[in-house]
């Protein structure tokens, strides 16, 4: 075995313990849940342009439930939101829902869920990387997070939402610095379990120098020595992202499928 690599938690599956930990986030950061038979809807009131915040969460097979119904639901549920937004944590489920909302003209996303087993692939230079304050991200984080969404409202609230604070879903940040500027920075988030990477960003003009893979190998390996357990990190299903995890240590343990209508009422 490489000596970096992690042996696997004994326990509940790799994968359920992922979706324990985002579902403990997801409720800590909601200003209100609403059960369901087959999951439940997350709100958060103050910030409802958000879709990883105001969404129709499915756990399970959801035995009984089509897509058609499944839209029914999410009208009835969202009613007031400016979008209409689904994620399926079930890869059964996702196979036999999603299809159908591709078809009405829904956004289909699949992203990897993966956890760090071991560590990087080569040495990494963490020298620059330093725990700081949100505040002083909060430009590149702007700057970051308007190149996603063109919306400025979106994004304005998606900048809130990751600073978001609680005492059950802490979430702390790094960055690294050159010349006194923000060259790549990391959100953690720590939850019942774990914890989450869930903002990564390289500038443009530091991309290709390795302090994006320092920043993340930085902010993980802190948290490893602060005790703790299990670490994970969503990223999209191929491309260059994933790849860059997986010389870092992370290996996937399963699928997450979100299925958004950017148009609401």
């Amino acid at each position: 075995m490489n000596p970096m690599q992690l042996s696997a938690p004994a326990g509940r599956p790799l994968l359920a313990r992922a979706l324990e930990l985002q579902r403990s986030l997801d409720e800590a950061l909601a200003t209100r849940v609403e059960e369901a038979r087959w999951g439940a809807a997350i709100y958060r009131d103050d910030l409802p342009r958000v879709t990883d915040l105001n969404f129709v969460l499915v756990q399970g097979e959801a035995e009984g439930l089509d897509a058609p119904g499944l839209m029914d639901e999410a009208e009835r549920l969202q009613a007031g939101l400016p979008h209409r937004a689904i994620r399926i944590d079930d890869p059964g489920a996702a196979a036999r829902l999603a299809p159908g909302f591709a078809a009405a003209g829904w956004v289909v996303d699949r992203t990897a869920l993966m956890q760090l087993r071991g560590g990087p692939d080569r040495p990494l230079d963490t020298s620059a990387v330093a725990e700081v304050d949100l505040d002083r991200i909060r430009v590149a984080r702007e700057a970051a997070i308007r190149s996603v969404h063109r919306d400025l409202d979106v994004a304005a609230e998606a900048v809130e939402a990751g600073a978001l604070q609680h005492e059950s879903a802490p979430v702390r940040a790094y960055a690294a610095l050159v010349g006194g500027q923000v060259a790549a920075y990391c959100l953690l988030r720590s939850g019942e379990g774990g914890a989450k990477l869930v903002e990564v960003q390289a500038l443009a003009r530091s991309q290709g120098h390795g302090v994006g893979r320092a920043t993340i190998w930085a902010a993980v390996s802190t948290a490893r020595r602060r005790g703790v357990g299990a670490i994970f990190v969503e990223c999209e299903d191929d491309g260059w992202a994933r790849s860059v995890y997986q010389r870092l240590g992370f290996g996937e343990v399963g699928k997450v499928h979100r299925l958004v209508r950017p148009w609401g009422d």
